[in-house]
């Protein structure tokens, strides 16, 4: 009888560790899927990927400049319901394990202030290392920098897709025309 009572504990133990959330899930963000031209919402954020582009200079509008391995995102974006404390805070772009956060020189969309119903357009630059631009990316878009137990915008991306220009020269955020 302790034998049996022993292997059926043991395989509730092991039940129970086979359908057990893994660590951290409990904090984990809720992703809304997107995909490039279309909007996608997620809490307080609607946004749409209009481009991905990759090069090996930016230049921004006002003239600053920088070479290296650049990612590229065109986007439209909006508040859906408060301005307070909107702005476009977490853009980090996940490559082969590896997360980089959007680049905070020169002129661009990331961390700009968000107002409900009226969208802005500009676009965030992610510099990757040499050898982190190919195979598949996730990026995440939302507006708290912390985004644990917020919602993001998630667009799967294949870098070996985007072809690579010498030059782009950033869009100035502005709001948006269309």
């Amino acid at each position: 009888m302790p034998w049996l009572l022993t292997l059926v504990l043991l395989a509730g133990a092991w039940a129970l560790d086979a359908v057990a959330l893994p660590d951290g899930a409990s904090e984990a963000s809720f992703l809304t899927p997107a995909t490039v031209g279309h909007a996608a919402t997620a809490r307080n954020l609607e946004v749409t990927v209009t481009d991905v582009r990759a090069a090996e200079r930016i230049t921004d509008p006002l003239g600053w400049s920088a070479d290296g391995t650049w990612v590229v995102v065109e986007l439209d974006a909006a508040a859906r319901d408060s301005q307070y404390g909107a702005t476009l805070g977490h853009a980090e772009l996940t490559v082969g394990g590896r997360t980089f956060r959007a680049t905070e020189r020169g002129e661009t969309f990331f961390r700009r202030l968000l107002v409900p119903g009226v969208p802005r357009s500009g676009a965030v630059a992610f510099e990757l290392p040499p050898d982190a631009r190919s195979g598949t990316a996730s990026l995440r878009l939302g507006i708290p920098s912390d985004a644990r137990y917020d919602g993001l915008v998630e667009l799967t991306i294949d870098l070996d897709d985007v072809p690579v220009e010498e030059s782009i020269t950033l869009p100035a955020t502005d709001w948006t025309r269309s």
